[in-house]
């Protein structure tokens, strides 16, 4: 078994929760991402189902460049994600770049995704010159025993040493965590939110595990070769992650997959949702309705005031949220007012209390 490192959740408790449930980070931002499969990675991570590519192939990746930006119109930011641009030498990186020469004029600038290793001081002036303005590291975990039995060739102590050059170098550096992964604990859950908070990412990802057939990871997976935990369970360590992030500053912007995203005949298990994100959020939402409602030791008819956008997150997916609370004696009803998202006041008959979605972060944070 992989133990995680021992958590000490006293930051958890330093600042007062804000009264804010932030949705999006991009706002109304175009950006056009461009995937590069596994491009510079020298090893495959075991839950990837992606061939590596070392070297960049010219007019294939040209005209799949040209493919996705030519229909695009006004200016716009390109991502570049999928594989590591750290893993490649700086003239690879170079050549990289010049492929969208063509569109100078209307690319406003790039953000992209990578391993936190091999970092290059070249590499890093390529990037400026090119206008990379922020950087997605890849940390699946804290935890580097995990790391090293997902054959992630890299360690936490990396991972933190690159954030620090690459932030110093005046990039937004942003981090992709995962949950459910294989041996993982609560303690990795609350190291990663506690990594979180202290290196304070411009924003981060947070995907669950989906074993992927063919991968070694999912062979592992039909073999028995370790414990998986619940789907309801990954939604809770997601939770944890995205409560204690926004309670610190910290904006998720994409929790999941989405269908365009994965071949779903090939998922062979693991925790994967369409909708994660907005299970995630609901789930939260549900849970600190609950904690005010068994405070109060409230009973009968509830309404609720809430933002409008907060009605979804309410009612939760299929308004399981409204059969779980009927299910504890009460019957919900709702008006939208005009406060912040995340936050809502509960009136019964006896009494008026206002709550917000951080209620739920202590309870999640000691499950």
């Amino acid at each position: 078994m992989l133990l995680g490192s021992s958590t000490d959740n006293s930051q958890l408790k330093t600042q007062n929760y804000p009264a804010i449930f932030i949705v999006s980070y991009f706002g109304r931002a175009m950006i056009v991402p461009i995937f590069l499969p596994h491009l510079g990675c020298q090893s495959r991570c075991i839950y990837c189902d992606q061939d590596i590519i070392t070297d960049i192939g010219g007019e294939d990746l040209q005209t799949r460049i040209d493919q996705v930006l030519a229909r695009q119109k006004g200016s716009f930011e390109v991502g570049l994600y999928g594989g590591n641009i750290f893993g490649l030498k700086p003239e690879a990186v170079k050549r990289l770049f010049s492929y969208f020469d063509s569109y100078t004029s209307v690319i406003t600038n790039f953000r992209i995704s990578t391993k936190p290793v091999p970092l290059d001081h070249e590499t890093i002036t390529i990037l400026k010159e090119n206008r990379v303005t922020a950087i997605e590291l890849g940390i699946p975990s804290f935890n580097n025993k995990i790391l090293k039995f997902l054959n992630r060739r890299h360690t936490a102590a990396d991972l933190k040493n690159s954030f620090s050059i690459l932030k110093g170098e005046g990039f937004q550096v942003a981090l992709q965590v995962m949950v459910g992964l294989p041996f993982e604990t609560m303690d990795d859950i609350r190291e990663t939110a506690i990594s979180i908070i202290n290196l304070k990412p411009a924003y981060i990802r947070i995907y669950p595990l989906t074993f992927i057939g063919g991968t070694p990871l999912a062979d592992m997976y039909k073999e028995g070769e370790f414990s998986t935990i619940t789907f309801e369970e990954a939604v809770h360590r997601a939770m944890l992650i995205y409560l204690s992030g926004l309670h610190h500053g910290v904006t998720t912007v994409k929790m999941g997959l989405t269908d365009n995203e994965v071949i779903k005949d090939r998922i062979v298990g693991g925790y994967y949702h369409p909708a994660f994100g907005f299970l995630v959020k609901s789930r939260a939402f549900y849970l600190a309705v609950t904690k005010k409602i068994k405070e109060g030791a409230i009973k009968g008819d509830v309404l609720i005031s809430l933002n409008n956008r907060d009605i979804p997150h309410l009612l939760g997916h299929k308004r399981c949220n409204i059969t779980c609370f009927h299910e504890l004696g009460i019957s919900i009803t709702w008006q939208t007012k005009d406060i912040p998202i995340g936050t809502f006041i509960m009136k019964s008959s006896k009494k008026e209390v206002f709550g917000d979605v951080f209620d739920t972060l202590e309870v999640t944070w000691n499950h």
